[in-house]
């Protein structure tokens, strides 16, 4: 059974797999930060999800309304392809090329931007970024499902 991106479902069986790869994360060092997925899809949709990570565990992972950027860390927002892709890639690769890691695709804020309250928070973004890549790049091991028409075209031209 496929697990759809984007969902909460897809979060917290990411957060399952870091709990089984405790070893993995513990040699990255702590992560200690809780920020926001913001994913625009086509036609005005838009999916929140808030991520708590605390010591070498994801803590939390629930679907949000809003951010309040005063008592998280940052956002990350961006289309629906651009994660999509950034997805696919990791999927065919087991880990996200340089072209689609999370430090590329925030880096000049075209694909992914980074949206922060406080200059000391977005840097808990760089602090910890190897570990918020390796959390992504459980993605690998899922049976993931696309929206039809967005997703699932990156999954086979990326």
């Amino acid at each position: 059974m496929s697990i759809p991106f984007p969902s909460l479902s897809f979060f917290q069986a990411l957060q399952s797999m870091m709990r089984q790869e405790e070893a993995r994360f513990r040699r990255l060092g702590f992560i200690d930060t809780t920020f926001g997925i913001h994913i625009l899809g086509p036609n005005g949709q838009e999916w929140r999800y808030l991520l708590a990570f605390e010591v070498c565990d994801c803590r939390e992972v629930s679907e949000v309304h809003s951010f309040d950027l005063t008592a998280i860390d940052f956002v990350l927002k961006g289309d629906l392809t651009a994660w999509s892709e950034m997805l696919a890639n990791i999927h065919r690769n087991k880990g996200a090329d340089v072209i689609h890691s999370l430090n590329t695709l925030t880096h000049f804020g075209e694909r992914l931007k980074m949206e922060y309250d406080d200059p000391d928070n977005r840097d808990k973004f760089f602090r910890f970024q190897e570990s918020i890549q390796q959390f992504f790049d459980l993605t690998h091991t899922l049976d993931l499902g696309f929206i039809p028409g967005v997703g699932q075209q990156q999954l086979t031209s990326v």
